[in-house]
């Protein structure tokens, strides 16, 4: 044990169990499970879990810590959000305590408050607003709260914040910008800005599990303040309180020039070859789509909305395939999305890789819904299938075991991927996102679109 009674770093405890420790004081009935080597907060049945991991520390004086917390699940779905937080003490286990404690008395009480369990806030007079906004036309609850830092007084950082707006200045700045579009899905939708201000100024959104560069430009437009820093960060909750609108044209391109703000990121859905093929642009209508006897949600769509364009993997692509079938987006690495025109499900086809044929939506609509939330979301690759027998991943593996995983930039310069008859085809994202991983650019998948 450390002297103020803590848990020591260097003994049996892993940092990781403590920080969920920590973190865990501040929910009512909390406990810490491990879940595949993941220090896990669980609060409750039916309530989202937090994820507890450390990305970095310093064990040496001045001691530090930089963390991050996954939180999916219940009301938030998949991937949920993933929030950051640091710590700073006279000691790694003071830094760690301050990290995790600091969030949670904090934040944790606008996660409850947000999904409706006020009941569970373990900390003492918990600071949290409420308000509503209005995006896209859709209404929602907001939950927010605020943690500040600073270098200098106390005096001028409150003098700041008070002068930018006081308590939620951040997130009502954001959220008057028209820069967070709403989901289509009943999922609440995490919402953090920081801003850091002084002589220089550092910004930072996330929406969801991901960087928001759209709502980050509105941050970045405050202007510079001399004097000492203030680390202003604050967290909201989204909770929606009716049913998203009927899907318009117009909206949906709105959205789609938001997301294209994240094209520098490979992990965005905007930011790999599918996006880049079809440029988050739609395509034109086809008013011919209700003579295809095709599901009405599908007609619908085709027909006032776009017949190509954005979409799933590389873009809408409809076509007849087979009897009973129509080829809806390719998703790279051979596979593809389907539809069975007898029931109006979509399949994702990806027998070419892994040999899988899987349901992925209950019909067309909600298939491409889901990719739009999962893009606003963060959420990474939109296909799921197990990509690690892939050619294209197998080719990686090999020129790491054969010069080593150091040098897979300068090994790995050229790959061509074919489908079986032949045709080139382009990567997946799940694919290409592993390669950028390990410093190979995209720029060397030479077939994709």
């Amino acid at each position: 044990m450390s002297e103020s009674g803590q848990p020591s770093l260097t003994s049996g405890s892993a940092p990781e169990r403590m920080l969920a420790e920590v973190i865990a004081r501040h929910f009512v009935d909390a406990r810490v499970v491990e879940a595949d080597g993941v220090q896990v907060v669980e609060l409750g049945r039916g309530l989202p879990v937090i994820e507890c991991s450390i990305d970095e520390r310093q064990d040496t004086p001045p001691y530090g810590v930089f963390i991050f917390l996954t939180i999916r699940g219940g009301a938030l779905g998949e991937p949920g959000a993933l929030v950051t937080a640091s710590g700073y003490g006279s000691s790694a286990e003071s830094a760690l305590e301050l990290a995790g404690c600091g969030w949670a008395c904090a934040f944790g009480p606008v996660l409850l408050t947000g999904i409706g369990r006020p009941d569970l806030i373990g900390t003492q007079n918990p600071d949290v607003e409420q308000l509503e906004t209005t995006l896209s036309g859709r209404r929602y609850r907001v939950a927010v709260g605020h943690l500040d830092r600073w270098t200098g007084s106390a005096e001028e950082a409150a003098d700041y914040r008070q002068r930018l707006g006081g308590p939620r200045a951040l997130t009502t700045r954001v959220l008057d910008s028209g820069t967070v579009p709403a989901l289509r899905s009943d999922h609440a939708v995490a919402l953090g800005c920081f801003l850091g201000a002084g002589p220089t100024s550092l910004a930072e959104v996330k929406l969801g599990a991901a960087d928001w560069p759209a709502a980050r430009a509105v941050l970045d437009a405050i202007p510079a303040e001399p004097g000492g820093m203030r680390m202003l960060r604050e967290w909201a909750l989204l909770t929606p309180l009716e049913p998203a609108a009927a899907l318009t044209r117009d909206d949906l391109q709105r959205t789609l020039d938001l997301l294209r703000a994240c094209a520098e990121d490979p992990h965005s859905e905007a930011g790999w070859h599918g996006a880049r093929h079809h440029g988050m642009r739609l395509g034109n209508p086809d008013p011919g789509a209700a003579g295809l006897g095709l599901p009405g949600d599908m007609t619908s769509f085709l027909g006032w909305i776009a017949a190509s364009g954005a979409g799933p993997g590389y873009g809408l692509e409809p076509r007849p395939l087979a009897e009973g079938w129509w080829h809806l987006a390719d998703a790279g690495c051979g596979a593809q999305w389907v539809l069975k025109v007898a029931d109006g499900t979509v399949w994702l086809d990806s027998r070419a890789c892994d040999d899988g044929f899987q349901l992925a939506a209950p019909g067309f609509l909600a298939w491409y819904e889901a990719w739009l939330d999962n893009a606003i979301r963060g959420a990474g690759p939109f296909a799921r299938w197990e990509y690690r027998v892939d050619a294209v991943y197998k080719m990686l593996v090999d020129a790491a075991q054969k010069n080593g995983v150091d040098r897979l930039p300068e090994t790995v310069t050229r790959v061509k991927i074919h489908s079986p008859e032949g045709e080139p085809i382009g990567p997946c994202h799940a694919c290409e996102e592993t390669y950028v991983r390990f410093g190979v650019p995209p720029t060397v998948f030479t077939t994709a679109p």
